[in-house]
């Protein structure tokens, strides 16, 4: 924890005096996804000093290519370097932060988050509680949904194609852009909750979810299952972060919605495992080309898989393996991801029929 604290600190100064020029000095790593000198120069400093201290973790990052084989170690440092650099990008928005957590067994064990501008520096470990500058805190104690004080987007909370309309409750707004400052808020009691249903990397949640969990909260996918970090794709399907009786019916609220899995389990509330924690020594050894096409269109329910426009179908491309198929998602889904909407699928074609013959063929 000394060591999450200080390079923290350490990497939000250099952040904050990076701020001015980084902004001019900002590309796209992918649409909608800005990148500026001030990521860069931070995950370097974050690597140098972690890497340093602990030479043994392995180490994943936003701002470095994924290598399975970095990942392949007991303990992991799971590092976003700016969270919220659209936030950081615009001058006067102090929602983003640093943030760092190590993973051991698919779990993490600890983590920081650093807020530059507020000077807020919430940290946790397993078993020992969760921190505000050195203050305990905990979850709020909000038990219903009408009255929740809600971090989320209003247009996916007031659309009207949900089954069942939600209460009226407080939205964020501004909402803060960081989803680990989100989850940070939620286990200070800032906030009762927040939920973002669509997918969110590693290190957009592991250190959030330590904090949460040691407020005495629960973080998870909105079906409710407990997060495998460092999988095969380091990746979620969804996020509910809340209180203890306030997570139960945000999640039942929300569990009819159908989300991939990045990591390709099909798991339905009805039959819901723990996501088991990748192997990485383990690799699929056969060459079977298998037929994977990914597909995009905007929806006319966010709730169902019911396409506005079949005319207007974007098709990606057929890919032979899930992870060519899930890096091409991938970057379609992130052109799009303001758009509620506009949602892209990865369609596993295991049989194919022949109109000829009316047989079925294995793919």
């Amino acid at each position: 924890m000394a060591i999450l604290r200080d390079v923290a600190r350490e990497a939000g100064t250099l952040a904050r005096e990076l701020r001015t020029r980084a902004a001019a000095t900002a590309w796209e790593k992918a649409p909608g996804h800005p990148v500026t000198e001030a990521d860069l120069a931070v995950n370097t400093l974050i690597a140098r000093r972690l890497g340093a201290a602990r030479p043994d973790y392995g180490w994943l990052s936003e701002e470095t290519v994924d290598d399975l084989h970095n990942r392949n170690k007991p303990r992991v440092w799971v590092v976003d370097p700016i969270d919220g650099t659209r936030a950081y990008m615009r001058e006067g928005d102090p929602f983003w932060c640093v943030a760092m957590a190590v993973v051991e067994a698919g779990e993490v064990i600890a983590g920081v988050i650093y807020a530059p501008d507020f000077d807020h520096l919430y940290e946790a470990r397993r078993g020992g509680g969760a921190y505000l500058n050195g203050d305990p805190i905990f979850v709020s104690s909000q038990a219903s949904e009408a009255g929740c004080r809600m971090i989320a987007t209003e247009s996916m909370i007031r659309h009207e194609s949900w089954p069942e309309r939600w209460p009226e409750m407080t939205l964020a707004d501004p909402k803060p852009n960081a989803t680990l400052l989100r989850m940070a808020l939620v286990a200070s009691g800032a906030w009762d909750a927040t939920l973002a249903l669509f997918r969110k990397s590693d290190w957009d949640l592991a250190p959030g979810t330590i904090l949460v969990r040691e407020a005495g909260g629960v973080a998870s996918t909105h079906l409710g299952e407990p997060y495998g970090f460092n999988r095969r794709v380091p990746a979620q399907r969804s996020l509910i972060a809340a209180g203890k009786r306030l997570h139960p019916l945000l999640m039942r609220r929300t569990s009819h919605v159908v989300l991939p899995d990045p990591n390709g389990q099909v798991t339905q509330p009805e039959t819901m495992t723990k996501p088991e924690s990748a192997d990485m020594g383990q690799t699929p050894t056969s060459t079977k080309q298998l037929l994977h096409i990914v597909i995009g269109g905007e929806l006319k329910d966010v709730t169902e898989v019911e396409f506005e426009d079949l005319s207007k179908i974007d098709f990606v491309g057929a890919f032979p393996n899930y992870a060519a198929a899930y890096d091409a998602w991938k970057s379609a889904a992130q052109r799009t991801v303001d758009n509620a909407e506009m949602r892209y699928f990865i369609l596993h074609a295991h049989k194919l029929l022949d109109p000829e013959t009316g047989s079925h063929h294995h793919v």
